[in-house]
């Protein structure tokens, strides 16, 4: 049997729409606070703040680091235990002496957030 080109292409595109990508809202791809984490501070550890990234807001975000140390972490957000809505981009600079996080970051679009929001990871 021979199989015609616009016929594999249909055959295609009703396989790959049966995935969770065709099945997403569109404000599931938003990118504004795609990541869910708890803000972590010790004054006697190596890193003085650090994020666990322990959730994601979008099915599309994809999960680099599970833990990231903020370079720009404003001030009102420098509470142990606050759980925060944010985007980051790996960033450069050095992370202190001793730290052992996954990545050092800078953070976007930051938001206060619950700990009960969000699809969590398992």
């Amino acid at each position: 049997m021979r199989i015609s080109p616009f016929l594999f292409f249909v055959l295609l595109i009703g396989i790959s729409c049966r995935t969770n990508p065709c099945k997403m809202t569109a404000n599931e791809f938003e990118l504004k606070g795609a990541y869910l984490g708890k803000v972590h501070i010790s004054k006697n550890d190596a890193c003085p703040i650090y994020i666990t990234v322990e959730g994601v807001f979008s099915k599309s975000s994809i999960i680099e680091f599970h833990t990231v140390y903020p370079i720009n972490l404003d001030q009102k957000f420098k509470k142990d235990g606050m759980y925060l809505q944010f985007n980051y981009t790996p960033s450069r600079a050095m992370s202190p002496e001793g730290c052992a996080t996954d990545a050092v970051v800078s953070l976007e679009n930051v938001e206060k957030s619950n700990a009960d929001k969000g699809f969590k990871f398992q």
